[in-house]
Protein backbone atom coordinates (compact mmCIF):
# COMPACT_ATOMS: atom_id res chain seq x y z
CA UNK A 1 0.00 0.00 0.00
CA UNK A 2 1.50 3.70 -0.84
CA UNK A 3 1.85 6.28 1.72
CA UNK A 4 -1.13 8.88 1.48
CA UNK A 5 0.28 12.43 0.74
CA UNK A 6 -0.57 15.21 3.42
CA UNK A 7 -1.53 18.56 1.92
CA UNK A 8 1.07 20.18 3.31
CA UNK A 9 3.56 17.70 1.70
CA UNK A 10 1.75 18.26 -1.42
CA UNK A 11 2.27 21.62 -1.14
CA UNK A 12 6.18 21.51 -0.69
CA UNK A 13 6.26 19.22 -3.50
CA UNK A 14 4.25 21.51 -5.78
CA UNK A 15 5.92 24.98 -4.55
CA UNK A 16 2.83 26.44 -3.30
CA UNK A 17 0.92 27.04 -0.63
CA UNK A 18 -1.67 24.24 1.32
CA UNK A 19 -4.50 26.91 0.67
CA UNK A 20 -3.62 26.28 -3.40
CA UNK A 21 -3.76 22.78 -2.39
CA UNK A 22 -7.19 22.87 -1.13
CA UNK A 23 -8.28 25.13 -3.88
CA UNK A 24 -6.94 22.64 -6.56
CA UNK A 25 -8.76 19.50 -4.50
CA UNK A 26 -11.78 21.81 -4.35
CA UNK A 27 -12.07 22.83 -7.87
CA UNK A 28 -11.62 18.71 -8.63
CA UNK A 29 -8.27 19.41 -10.42
CA UNK A 30 -6.29 17.54 -7.62
CA UNK A 31 -8.24 14.29 -6.41
CA UNK A 32 -7.98 14.21 -2.95
CA UNK A 33 -9.31 11.99 0.25
CA UNK A 34 -11.09 12.93 3.16
CA UNK A 35 -10.14 10.68 5.91
CA UNK A 36 -11.50 11.80 9.68
CA UNK A 37 -12.08 15.46 8.75
CA UNK A 38 -8.35 15.26 6.86
CA UNK A 39 -7.40 15.11 3.47
CA UNK A 40 -4.89 13.29 1.43
CA UNK A 41 -3.20 12.69 -1.30
CA UNK A 42 -2.09 9.65 -3.40
CA UNK A 43 0.94 10.10 -5.22
CA UNK A 44 0.08 8.09 -8.16
CA UNK A 45 -2.99 11.09 -8.10
CA UNK A 46 -0.76 13.97 -8.15
CA UNK A 47 1.47 12.64 -10.98
CA UNK A 48 -1.41 12.68 -13.06
CA UNK A 49 -2.35 16.15 -12.27
CA UNK A 50 1.68 17.21 -12.85
CA UNK A 51 1.03 15.32 -16.62
CA UNK A 52 -1.86 17.00 -17.08
CA UNK A 53 0.24 20.40 -16.08
CA UNK A 54 2.61 19.62 -18.53
CA UNK A 55 0.63 18.65 -21.03
CA UNK A 56 -1.74 21.65 -20.78
CA UNK A 57 1.37 23.94 -21.00
CA UNK A 58 2.54 21.81 -24.12
CA UNK A 59 -0.53 22.69 -25.97
CA UNK A 60 -0.61 26.07 -25.03
CA UNK A 61 2.64 26.65 -25.85
CA UNK A 62 2.72 24.99 -28.92
CA UNK A 63 5.45 22.80 -27.62
CA UNK A 64 6.23 19.17 -29.27
CA UNK A 65 5.25 16.16 -27.15
CA UNK A 66 6.60 13.39 -29.92
CA UNK A 67 9.98 14.51 -30.66
CA UNK A 68 10.00 10.89 -32.93
CA UNK A 69 7.97 13.49 -35.34
CA UNK A 70 11.31 15.47 -36.16
CA UNK A 71 13.74 11.95 -37.11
Amino acid sequence: MKKLLRLSEVAELLSCSVRTVYRLIGEASLLGIQIRGGWRVDPSDLQDYIDRQKQQHAEDFGCIQDYSSLV
